[in-house]
């Protein structure tokens, strides 16, 4: 055998011995921290009292004179008082001491152990990595200024876009195509503009919309019965909408005319429209035909008065019963003054009596 041979079989020898001296190195440790933490559990905290003074300085004990012993103890005081008074409990607790605990950071001792064992080892332990972004987006403090800064940045497009949505500028009939358009529909989405004939083409079948003229310059509120005529606000009939029957005789449907029959205040959640009742009439055998009690609630409307002078959608009692469900301070006065607002908004007179509305409201939560 050469001697790098007889070097190499050395050098394998010497490493398995310092390898199974580690290995017994750390099988002691283990046995070690095993032990510890079994005497730990086993055996509570030995302890022993330190007294401070009010600042914090310890008081050194001094041995009790018998005289001083002798004056704590009164004529009437038992033979148990005595002996306690003399004898006091050395484990009892006192307000002004201070605990040490024997050993004094077992716990800490182990973390420490375990940690330079995993570093000569070479198992290092990965720290957490903080998410300081993820918890500062998930602040409330946080999104509110995020979303504060937001719609001040984008308050000056809000402003310049609905001040551009007021223009009235010169633009074309959204139905023809053809005419200027004169009227804005707030109801007709996505097609909101018309001429004047398109608009009495559609608002005719749909008189409860709210329209606006652009005829001076800016948008007007205009009422159910307003139209634009050559530039004019001009004034006419719009009905009640309502079921109308196909045939009220044998003529034949060439013959019927409508006709408006009385006034008749319909409220709705944007407030109140004066408009007309409508009458079928024949023009041959002069048969007519109105819509009473039964037809005012097959179109989903309830009279005020069974002569309804007055009727509301069922929707504005519907709505009342639920804010007063959701509100119970809600008062009837303070609902009718908001639709009151609403009719004066867009273009439109009257008031609500609170009378009759409260009447027909309990009426109606009767049936229902």
């Amino acid at each position: 055998m050469s001697d790098s041979e007889l070097q190499n079989l050395f050098a394998r020898v010497d490493n398995m011995a310092v390898q199974q001296e580690v290995n017994d190195v750390l099988q002691g440790v283990d046995d070690l921290i095993a032990v510890v933490q079994n005497e730990q559990a086993a055996a509570p905290p030995t302890m022993r009292w330190k007294k401070r003074t009010s600042d914090g300085n310890l008081i050194h004990a001094r041995p009790r004179s018998a005289r001083n012993q002798s004056n704590q103890v009164t004529a009437g005081n038992s033979s148990g008082l005595l002996q306690q008074k003399t004898h006091p409990n050395k484990n009892a607790p006192d307000s002004n001491s201070e605990v040490v605990f024997a050993p004094d950071n077992v716990d800490g001792f182990l973390r420490d152990l375990q940690q330079s064992l995993s570093d000569a080892t070479g198992d290092g332990v990965e720290s957490p990595t903080p998410q300081a972004s993820l918890s500062a987006s998930l602040n409330w403090s946080t999104r509110k200024s995020n979303s504060s800064e937001s719609w001040k940045a984008a308050r000056p497009r809000l402003v310049n876009t609905a001040l551009a949505r007021e223009n009235v500028g010169t633009r074309k009939c959204q139905q023809c195509w053809r005419n200027l358009a004169v009227v804005r529909c707030r109801d007709c989405l996505p097609r909101p503009l018309f001429c004047a004939e398109c608009d009495v083409v559609m608002h005719t079948r749909h008189p409860l919309h709210n329209r606006d003229a652009s005829t001076l310059g800016f948008f007007q509120p205009l009422s159910p019965t307003t139209t634009v005529q050559d530039m004019d606000l001009c004034q006419c009939v719009r009905y009640v909408p309502v079921e109308i029957p196909h045939q009220i005789c044998g003529c034949p449907t060439e013959a019927l005319r409508l006709k408006p029959r009385k006034a008749v205040a319909v409220i709705t959640m944007n407030g109140r429209h004066e408009l007309s009742m409508p009458e079928l009439a024949c023009e041959a055998c002069k048969a007519t035909w109105t819509a009473g009690v039964d037809g005012i609630l097959h179109s989903d409307y309830w009279p005020a008065t069974l002569n309804f002078a007055t009727i509301y959608e069922t929707d504005v009692f519907a709505s009342f019963e639920e804010m007063k469900m959701a509100a119970p301070g809600l008062s009837c006065q303070a609902f009718l003054k908001m639709l009151d607002r609403r009719t004066a908004r867009f273009g439109r007179t009257g008031k609500i009596s609170a009378d009759t509305f409260t009447k027909s409201f309990f009426e109606w939560e009767a049936v229902q």
